[in-house]
């Protein structure tokens, strides 16, 4: 199930923004808001980064920042309490004894076959 992001409606959410920040790391924001083309975020890092050295003296000021999804890199949530989804009666979540994990891929050719082959020309 995918998560609706106004939930997380003044919540703090993860958000890797790399027009702003260059390692591209998830950094806390509160999220205040979301339209069609990005988000309105609030941080103390998004204000240091954007607002000009000569304002971020003034009264701690704790302005909106309109994000567009185009620099967004990803959005990570936590959930609360998650838990993986339900299963259907078919499925299993690890593999039954007799079931194989792993595929591997047949060589060209099965060997029986060839030597079936090469004996029947004979």
């Amino acid at each position: 199930m995918t998560p609706k992001v106004m939930q997380y409606l003044n919540k703090n959410i993860l958000v890797s923004i790399p027009a702003l920040f260059d390692d591209g790391a998830c950094r806390a924001h509160k999220l205040l808001g979301a339209e069609p083309h990005g988000l309105w975020l609030q941080s103390e890092e998004l204000i240091e980064r954007l607002m000009p050295a000569d304002r971020q003296g003034d009264a701690p000021v704790m302005a909106a920042v309109f994000v567009p999804f185009a620099q967004i890199a990803g959005v990570m949530v936590v959930a609360e309490g998650a838990t993986a989804p339900p299963l259907a009666a078919n499925e299993s979540r690890k593999p039954s004894a007799g079931q194989n994990t792993r595929t591997k891929d047949k060589p060209k050719g099965d060997l029986s076959s060839r030597s079936n082959a090469a004996k029947r020309k004979k």
